[in-house]
């Protein structure tokens, strides 16, 4: 069984990098089908509205920014707003560059708020907020998807697949809305399972478990006890979703000069589905560009607007990303800042 545990992180790596590889060269395949040259033309034509993207993906920012503050206990809300949105700034540049994704950009997000708030009240909160992001998605890819199998001959096969990610969706959302419900302890009950089997390796996580108890406390305690600020925060990642739906459509409009919001609408569910689904894919490269050149195509634009378009995302992305890595190390540098003064504080207490 020790043997099998050792050997689970390297084959997940390897998946990892197998599908990093795979992502490139569809990425490269997409570009070479499009034409280097049709593409830089498209980017080029968006000139100055690069700014007017960056704004509005700092909107999105902000939404997001504003429903993380909401999941903060407001005994705990100590945390300036443009703190916050630093510490998210961060932790998605971290997120859109490693093959960890979310998994290390979250946990950048968190070491940095809990230099404020306790642990457990920063993981808790980092937890709420995404759970509200996962519900807002969910509503927003369920209907995207019903409008494309409604309002598009679709092959039968294609249409099959749709109904049984929509089947997946609803399921998916029914069981999580179930264990918040019913309180159910899953993160502490699997450390007493796991303690049941004597493995070495889980004795390390023993004296956590009470914190681990607390964490899901105050998740579960939120929902019922903060519900105005739960639907504020649902709200609030729903306009987040809607600013990408605005992004894509002055895309179009500045690339193809045509626009529509229903195209712009599907664009941005099929992103959604892909930042789910390849989140540690770095930037999504090779997939974004496939996704959107499959449902241009799909709802009457063309292929080459679809990879033009996921590429003037990646490009707007570079800012915030060039800006999160400062940020980063903004806050590694405050963080060895109060190494020495919580250690002579220490000293002095002795």
């Amino acid at each position: 069984m020790d043997l099998n545990l050792r050997l689970q992180p390297i084959f997940k790596q390897k998946l990892k990098l197998l599908t990093l590889l795979f992502c490139l060269g569809l990425f490269a395949l997409l570009v070479a089908e499009t034409g280097p040259t049709v593409i830089a033309s498209r980017v080029y034509e968006v000139g100055l509205g690069f700014l007017l993207l960056i704004v509005i993906s700092g909107i999105r920012h902000l939404f997001r920014t504003f429903a993380w503050y909401f999941a903060i206990e407001p005994q705990a809300q100590r945390v300036r707003f443009r703190d916050l949105l630093g510490m998210r700034i961060a932790g998605e540049a971290i997120t859109d560059l490693t093959i960890l994704g979310p998994l290390l950009g979250e946990t950048v997000k968190g070491v940095a708020l809990s230099r404020q708030v306790n642990a457990e009240q920063s993981a808790s909160s980092i937890i709420i907020e995404n759970l509200a992001y996962s519900f807002a998605v969910g509503l927003f890819v369920v209907s995207g998807l019903l409008l494309l199998i409604t309002e598009f001959p679709l092959h039968s096969t294609v249409k099959t697949a749709i109904l049984i990610a929509l089947v997946g969706l609803l399921v998916a959302g029914f069981l999580v809305v179930l264990i918040v419900k019913n309180r159910y302890r899953l993160a502490s009950r699997s450390l007493d399972g796991l303690n049941k089997l004597n493995l070495r390796w889980v004795d390390r996580f023993q004296d956590r478990r009470e914190k681990v108890a607390q964490f899901e406390e105050n998740v579960y305690s939120f929902w019922r006890a903060h519900r105005a600020a739960a639907a504020l925060m649902l709200m609030l990642e729903i306009l987040s979703i809607c600013a990408g739906v605005i992004e894509a459509w002055i895309i179009l409009g500045l690339t193809v000069h045509r626009t529509s919001l229903f195209a712009a609408f599907m664009v941005e569910t099929v992103n959604r589905v892909v930042n789910l689904f390849f989140a540690f894919v770095p930037m999504r490269i090779g997939v974004d560009e496939g996704g959107a050149a499959l449902v241009l195509r799909t709802v009457g634009f063309g292929a080459v607007e679809g990879v033009s378009l996921a590429i003037i995302r990646k490009i707007r992305t570079l800012f915030w990303v060039a800006l999160g890595l400062v940020l980063v190390g903004h806050y590694s540098m405050v963080s060895k800042k109060e190494a020495p003064k919580s250690s002579s504080v220490a000293a002095a207490s002795k």
